[in-house]
């Protein structure tokens, strides 16, 4: 039998029930000699196997489990419980049509982002984060930006990669109701950054350039900038350059300002704001 289709009896029930608080679960109530609902089985170990996991299909034989067929009041066949965080979400009696019985598994199959999300934690795990930024952005976007847990999961891994100015953006446009603790530690954290980042070598450069702001002090105070992770501020010392020449320094401003945008990658908001900006001036 599958992994993911349980034969359940009166000795395993309560550790079935227990893990509906962790996976989704369908409890499914038949007997080998009714037709229908022997059918109906086969359509959801049919689901339970197309889902791979993301529910388990546990299977009651009435003949032999006549206590646990007493204990839910089963009284036609097939009867069928959809269990989610531990609680039961939707029972019906019959079998379903397959667009029908996908409207009622929809209650506790996890939505795409919730996967997505799920995906993510298994890179950040072994702190791959590159490849579990496009997977919380996309989660985020699927969510239409409304779930703060990932959010906040995703303004954790750019600060983990001590990118602060994305994961500033994320966290501003989390609502004030869910500034909770964790919020405010990732601010905290965003700060002593912000701090680690203003090098003294930094300080000197835009002294120089407040008293001499030339194309080839700004350049010099960009890759300082882009170093120190200061993406934004390095994107946007060169654009206010390439506004007034394209060219400047022999096309080596915007040879830099492509460089930065290459090296912080597609995922990162800014990338997509100053690449429109720049086309904005080429065409």
């Amino acid at each position: 039998m599958s992994a993911y289709i349980i034969d359940v009896t009166e000795q395993n029930l309560t550790e079935i029930l227990q893990q509906t608080q962790q996976k989704p679960v369908a409890l499914v109530f038949y007997a080998p000699s009714h037709e229908e609902s022997n059918t109906f089985v086969s359509v959801l170990e049919r689901y339970a196997e197309k889902y791979q996991g993301q529910f388990l299909l546990g299977k009651i034989n009435c003949e032999t489990e006549q206590m646990v067929a007493a204990q839910f009041r089963i009284q036609a066949l097939p009867t069928t419980y959809l269990f989610k965080d531990g609680q039961a979400l939707d029972a019906f009696q019959g079998a379903l049509d397959d667009v029908t019985l996908e409207q009622h598994l929809s209650l506790i199959l996890p939505k795409e982002e919730e996967i997505k999300f799920t995906q993510a934690l298994d890179f950040l795990a072994n702190e791959n984060y590159e490849q579990a930024l496009p997977l919380l952005k996309e989660a985020w976007e699927l969510s239409d930006h409304k779930n703060s847990d990932i959010a906040l999961l995703y303004a954790e891994t750019y600060i983990a990669m001590k990118r602060v100015e994305p994961a500033q953006e994320i966290l501003n446009r989390i609502p004030l109701q869910d500034h909770d603790s964790r919020w405010q530690g990732l601010q905290a954290q965003i700060e002593l950054l912000i701090k680690a980042a203003d090098t003294p070598e930094i300080q000197q450069l835009q002294a120089e350039y407040a008293n001499n702001p030339s194309p080839e002090v700004a350049l010099k105070l960009a890759l300082q900038l882009h170093q120190a992770h200061r993406n934004e501020e390095a994107l946007e010392l060169l654009f206010g350059l390439l506004k007034q020449d394209l060219g400047v320094l022999n096309g080596e401003v915007k040879q830099e300002f492509l460089s930065i945008l290459a090296a912080i990658g597609n995922n990162d908001p800014i990338t997509n704001k100053y690449r429109r900006l720049l086309y904005s001036l080429l065409y």
